[in-house]
């Protein structure tokens, strides 16, 4: 080394992977990820009360992964927190445990975009499908217009290339792999515990950018994800369950002056989908009633943290709302294509999207 040069400071990566009764993922998961070439990385998996002999397949083929062991399933809200309150980084990469790293550079091309700008508070990469890696499987999320949740950009499309352009930036970047700046992490309070699981990364992506914070997208690094893996595919009734009660809350926290509007058009769209579930699969319009009575029995703690989060914003609704809706093609899944037609005409072309942005700010 030449004089006047210096060894690089690599900031600190704490890079956790959550894990609850996924021995059969971390078989997987694991070797992809002791082959990242970064610098300055410490190992973790968190364990949620595992009972499938993941801990002991973790101490006795990876001695050098720290494993931090909780007795029951926190879920991945607060499992992430309490791991996240304990590590010394400047930066923590979280990681699912049914996914599998391609690229052995991917912390250090994270951490690089995080470092070019200090406003960035996550980053997230381009997830593909594990049993196809020329398929899509999320960039990110971005919103249903009207209030209809969010869905993740590109799922099951063909990798051509079409969102590796700069202008392509998701509303929110996916939990499964995401690189966080540990400092805003800590300042907005860290995930919403009571969310356990579902919608957790746009609510923290959401308060991020109320914050003045930005989100970035570097689709050079690939992580396949087996969707569900842990959870399960199936969409049933206790996902629909937490997906819906976890949306209200987010409206209910994140949305400012426009919430009212939110609001009626939430539940509008709440009763017609509650309403087709109770002819198709009525436990799943249990599911969504029970969503809704939940928030009405927790108003008091969601308001609380409404208080906090709106008055510290620095963004108006204007410049958040055109985040969450860029002009990107919207995945469909294919179940329930009729009551999905019947939601289209009376959500996306019986009003113009132009009204969604005029709005008070």
């Amino acid at each position: 080394m030449t004089e006047g040069q210096r060894v690089p400071q690599w900031p600190r990566v704490a890079l956790m992977i959550l894990n609850f009764n996924g021995l059969t993922w971390l078989r997987i998961c694991l070797p992809s990820v002791v082959k990242s070439t970064y610098q300055n990385l410490d190992l973790y998996v968190i364990d949620n009360g595992s009972t499938d002999a993941s801990c002991e397949f973790v101490n006795s083929n990876y001695p050098h992964i720290k494993l931090i062991r909780f007795d029951q399933n926190l879920g991945f809200t607060e499992a992430y927190n309490r791991a996240i309150r304990k590590a010394e980084a400047e930066y923590i990469l979280l990681l699912n445990n049914d996914t599998a790293v391609l690229d052995a550079n991917w912390t250090d091309v994270l951490v690089d975009r995080a470092e070019r700008d200090p406003s960035v508070a996550a980053v997230g990469c381009k997830l593909i499908m594990m049993n196809n890696h020329r398929k899509i499987d999320s960039i990110g999320g971005i919103g249903i217009r009207y209030w209809r949740g969010f869905v993740d950009i590109g799922k099951h499309e063909i990798d051509r290339g079409q969102y590796d352009h700069p202008e392509v930036t998701p509303f929110s970047v996916c939990g499964a792999a995401m690189l966080v700046r540990r400092t805003a992490f800590m300042e907005i309070g860290g995930f919403d515990p009571k969310f356990f699981m579902y919608d957790e990364d746009v609510d923290l992506c959401w308060r991020f950018r109320l914050l003045g914070y930005k989100i970035a997208y570097e689709p050079s690094v690939r992580v396949a994800h087996y969707l569900s893996g842990t959870s399960g595919q199936r969409l049933d009734a206790p996902k629909v369950y937490l997906s819906h009660r976890n949306l209200l809350r987010l409206i209910l926290k994140n949305c400012g002056p426009t919430l009212r509007w939110a609001l009626a058009t939430y539940l509008l769209f709440t009763f017609i989908v509650a309403v087709g579930f109770c002819i198709f699969e009525p436990m799943k319009a249990v599911a969504i009633v029970r969503a809704v009575l939940w928030n009405l029995f927790n108003l008091k703690d969601t308001y609380a943290m409404r208080a906090s989060i709106q008055g510290g914003r620095t963004k108006s609704e204007k410049e958040v709302l055109a985040a969450m809706y860029p002009n990107l093609p919207r995945y469909e899944p294919a179940e329930h294509t009729q009551l999905r037609h019947i939601l289209n005409v009376l959500f996306e072309y019986s009003q113009s999207p132009s009204r969604l942005f005029d709005r008070r700010n």
